[in-house]
């Protein structure tokens, strides 16, 4: 696939970038580290949060959806020591689910 992004430049930037060699090499392969590097932090947060939710309820979320699923009195006691139950599932499962975070 090719594609061409039209970016606007400083001169002092062009420069820089003629000095450590062809623009038309070393622009694409600076985006494409910035964009791996972005994509690598992002995925890294989404694992802390699914670690987050693990540690607040004690449990993977297949263990945890199952639970409340299945355990009514588990639900009970989770609806009044976690309010927001209901929100953190719904944003624990989006990632446990959708494969990005396991």
């Amino acid at each position: 696939m090719t594609s061409k992004l039209t970016i606007a430049r400083q001169d002092n930037m062009l420069e820089l970038v003629q000095a450590f060699g062809e623009p038309t090499t070393i622009v694409p392969a600076a985006v494409r580290r910035y964009l791996v590097d972005r994509s690598l932090q992002r995925l890294e947060a989404a694992e802390e949060r699914v670690r987050t939710y693990a540690r607040c309820y004690g449990m993977d979320y297949a263990a945890f959806r199952q639970r409340f699923t299945l355990d009514e009195a588990y639900l009970d006691r989770l609806n009044q020591e976690h309010p927001l139950r209901e929100s953190d599932a719904i944003e624990w499962g989006l990632w446990a689910e959708t494969g990005t975070v396991r």
